[in-house]
């Protein structure tokens, strides 16, 4: 699935890179820039989630489905992968957005060892997990993975 999530991206990317070439030379510089400032507001938004989880009720509930869920649902792509787990837990969209980054960095870094979403409780998953995005997960939420 996440290859097949990388070679859409890739297309779409190409496909506007294709329009804009064929367009107006302004209209490029304002998608780059407009592109710019994404990035850097979503580097810069990064650091403010600090203990985005605490005492908000509902993120643990079915937490390894709903991660599984929205996970699938989304490709594992943020925003939307933030969106959904904020909707399905009844979060913040601080804490959506920490639970968004564990699906994103669990697809990056993980998706082999869990099967491609079939076996999430498995040892080499959860090993996986641990070992690369639980940490982040805790920084962002200020609680630790259930």
């Amino acid at each position: 699935m996440a290859r097949i999530c990388s070679v859409t991206l890739f297309v779409c990317f190409a496909a506007a890179a294709a329009s804009q070439e064929a367009g107006n030379a302004t209209d490029a510089t304002q998608a780059k820039a407009s592109l710019r400032g994404a990035a850097d507001a979503t580097l810069s938004s990064a650091g403010t989630t600090d203990g985005a989880c605490v005492g908000q009720f509902g993120w643990k509930h079915d937490f390894s489905q709903g991660l599984l869920s929205c996970g699938m649902r989304t490709g594992g792509a943020m925003p939307a992968a933030g969106q959904c787990m904020k909707n399905l837990q009844g979060v913040s969209e601080s804490c959506g957005t920490c639970l968004g980054d564990l699906i994103l960095c669990g697809r990056d870094h993980c998706v082999k060892e869990c099967c491609y979403g079939s076996c999430p409780t498995s040892s080499m998953c959860r090993d996986c997990n641990q070992a690369h995005c639980n940490g982040p997960f805790s920084a962002c939420a200020g609680e630790s993975p259930p």
